[in-house]
This record gives C-alpha cells, structure tokens and sequence, in this order.
C-alpha cells in the first residue's frame, strides 16, 4: 500500500510542474548559478535563509540544468521523502493524508527550500522518537545530523528544538539518556556557531527593511488575524483562494469542523502522540510570538510541521467514512489547483514573451530576477534611463505599490511622450504597455 501512496504521491506532483518560475523561485536559480564564494560574499549577508539549499540547488543544476522542472526536482524529491517519513513514523493513512495534501503538493513543487525543510525536521523527529523507546547511540547520531541539515536550510525549524526538548522531560528521561542527548546537540551547535557572523549580517539588514520600507514589511508576515487564520486554512485547502460567497463559506466551514473534530479525537490518544502535538503546537506559538518583533507568520514558512498535522488527522479518524472525507478534501482542492492554471504561480514565462525585445522599465531596483531567468534582462531599465527613443515601451506595474507609491514611475513615462495603449496580467505580473504619441497616431 504504501508504494501505491508514493506512485499517487509521485504523479500528483508531477502535474502541471513545468509552470514558470515566479520571482523567489528565479531568485534560487540565479542565486544555484553564482559561484559559491560570490554566493556568500555578495548574496547571502542580504537574504534571509541559510546556505545549504542554495548550495545543493547549485551542485544539482551543474548536473541537471536550470529548467523550471530541473530546479523543482529536489523539492519533489523532498516532498516524496517527506512522505515515506511520516509512513515509517505513523503508519499508511497519515502518508496518504499527506501525499494528496494540496499545500504539501504545491511546496514540492517549488523551487524553494521548505519542501526540504520540511523532510529534514520529519527525520529528526523521527529519530527522536527512536531515542526514546531505544537504546542506540547511532539514533541520537542521526537525530543530530537532520536537526543541523534542518536548521542550515530554513531557520524557523530551529523552532522545533524546544518542543522536543519538552517531550524528552515529558517521558521522563533518566539522566544518563539526557547526558548523550545534550551530546547530540554539539553537531548543530559547532555549525550554528560558525553561521552566526553570517545570521547577524541578515538580521540587521532584514531590521533594516522596516525603516526603509514599511509596506513591504508588512506583507512579510506580521501578527493579524488574516494570517493568524491563514495557518489552518492553507493547511487544509492548499493555496486555492476561496470567494467570500455563501457557499464557499459553508463548505470551508464545514471543512473546518471535519478537521478540528478529528484534531480533537486524536487528543484521546495523547499519551502516544504528545510528540507530534509537541512538534505542531510549539513552533506555531513561538512562531507567533516572535512574529511582533520580526515578521514569520506566513503558513509556507510552517510547512515543516504539516506532516505532524496530518499524523494528528489520521490519529482522530476512527471509520472509512472519515478517511473518505477527508481524502476527498484533499483531492479535490489539490485538483483544483492543478488543473486550473488561474491557480498556478506567477507567469513571468509569458510575460518575458509578451515582452518581446521591448525595454521594460522597473519602478525600483528589485523584483526583476525573474524577467533576468527568461533571459530578458538587457532589456530592463530604471525610469531614469528611459530616454523615449523607443516607439513602445513597458512598465512593471508588479508590487509598484509598495515601491513606487507615488507612481513616478509611470509619469515620467508619460512625460517622455508615451500613452498606455494596454494592460497585460500574467497571472498577478502585472504590465502596462506604452507607445510613443506620434506612433500611436
């Protein structure tokens, strides 16, 4: 059975894989192809990520190449790891829940590093649970090797040490066991050391963003309740957006209550899965509070402890009947994903084909990574090198309201001689198109 759940697994993720790159996955590409020492001297003091992704995406695409389905391998092959984890730690019905999981699906095919987050926080908890109920030094060995993998590609799994910490006191632990636990730790603590001149490098420069630009700030993931209630509902429905309609509102609600009952039946079995509540609960708490001081309450950020909500899911599901519901939550919304490209990411594909060999003019010096992907980046230019020599020209109209609020922009645009004859939307790329006067008359 679990081979049959890994081939659905497999093909799921296979659809609709060869989307375009949006802009944070054009970010990974460029970044996969910069040699490395240019990679830590000029990128990563100004991200906000650690290295290791960024690092096997480069050593990947010198093998496979920088297509948009090349770069999204190791994500799927995460995603599909991910799912053997949770089979080994909770049996068939949790890695079938997470398998169809519309959210899980998206991630793994995103050229981004939570998919393979989110299978390095799945080992370590795995092996954690190994270290309690065995003996085996090799165990809290491997435990600390996927909490330092862990935490050297995304920081927020750093999240789950406490939770774990509080299971181990939990079960109540004898001293010589907590004496080689603490041991396992030094693997994690040498490397977090030796990254911590880099960490405060990105701390202060992404503190710095609040000053420079509070707009953008804000859509980082600040405490409110949009995204307090985002977590849940991602979780459950994938990244389809659902219309403030009546009926919408009666089947998300209705979903809600099939999920939180059975989150609540699995409390009966408390005792057996303290760990996978531990593992959910903790890093989505810390998570919030440390949100009021540097913003991380966006759901993706947290796709490293779906599996344990998918384990507590199946753990509450006492008939077929439930099963059943719940699969059918999740293969419909996963299908309504991959099927209607209105759902899919960013078109920035299209968008650098609309383009032609037209200049583009962006408002600020960002967001262009994904037009520099498609190869267009010689045609890119700041508003001050606009010179309207062009019979057409096009402007970025991307986020343009967060960096160029007063749209300058577009008025010395206008000022050049140019009149808007189009507007063009690549699935939320957004770009006016100009043509001279004289041309247009």
């Amino acid at each position: 059975m679990i081979y049959l759940t890994l081939v659905l697994g497999f093909i799921l993720r296979l659809i609709s894989v060869n989307q375009s790159l949006w802009l944070d996955e054009a970010t990974s590409a460029l970044v996969a192809k910069m040699p490395i020492a240019g990679m830590f001297a000029d990128f990563l003091p100004g991200d906000f990520h650690p290295p290791l992704y960024y690092l096997l995406l480069n050593a990947w695409g010198t093998v496979s190449g920088y297509s948009e389905v090349a770069l999204r391998i190791p994500s799927l092959l995460a995603g599909m790891g991910t799912v053997y984890v949770v089979y080994r730690m909770a049996g068939r019905v949790p890695a079938l829940l997470l398998a169809t999981s519309g959210l899980h699906i998206y991630y793994s095919q995103e050229a981004r590093m939570y998919a393979l987050a989110a299978l390095f926080v799945s080992l370590t908890v795995l092996f954690f649970i190994k270290t309690l109920h065995e003996k085996r030094v090799g165990d809290l060995v491997w435990y600390g090797i996927f909490l330092s993998l862990s935490i050297l590609t995304d920081y927020l799994p750093v999240l789950v040490i406490p939770a774990l910490w509080t299971a181990a006191w939990l079960n109540g632990k004898n001293i010589f066991w907590w004496k080689k636990f603490i041991a396992s730790h030094i693997i994690p603590a040498v490397l977090g050391a030796l990254w911590l001149p880099y960490f405060i490098k990105q701390i202060t420069a992404g503190l710095l963003v609040k000053s420079a630009s509070p707009a953008w700030w804000q859509l980082l993931g600040q405490v409110n309740f949009k995204n307090i209630i985002l977590v849940p509902a991602k979780f459950i429905f994938g990244r389809i957006d659902m219309d403030v309609t009546a009926p919408y509102i009666l089947i998300t609600s209705l979903a809600f209550l099939l999920f939180g009952f059975l989150l609540v039946k699995s409390l009966k079995n408390f005792e057996k899965t303290k760990v996978i509540w531990l593992w959910l609960v903790f890093p989505l708490v810390l998570g919030l509070a440390v949100s009021f001081r540097v913003p991380t309450l966006s759901y993706f950020r947290y796709l490293f402890v779906l599996p344990a909500f998918y384990i507590l899911v199946a753990s509450g599901i006492k008939s077929r009947l439930f099963l059943v519901l719940v699969l059918v939550v999740n293969l419909l919304t996963s299908g309504m994903y991959l099927f209607d490209s209105r759902l899919h990411r960013e078109d920035w594909r299209s968008a650098a084909g609309a383009l032609g060999s037209s200049k583009v003019v962006f408002p600020a010096d960002s967001q262009k990574e994904a037009l520099i992907y498609y190869r267009k980046g010689s045609q890119i230019v700041s508003p001050g090198e606009a010179t309207g020599k062009d019979k057409e020209i096009w402007l970025s109209r991307y986020v343009w309201e967060i960096f160029d609020p007063e749209d300058a922009a577009g008025k010395k645009i206008e000022d050049l001689g140019y009149n808007k004859t189009s507007e063009h939307n690549f699935n939320g790329v957004v770009f006016w198109k100009y043509a001279k006067k004289r041309w247009k008359e």
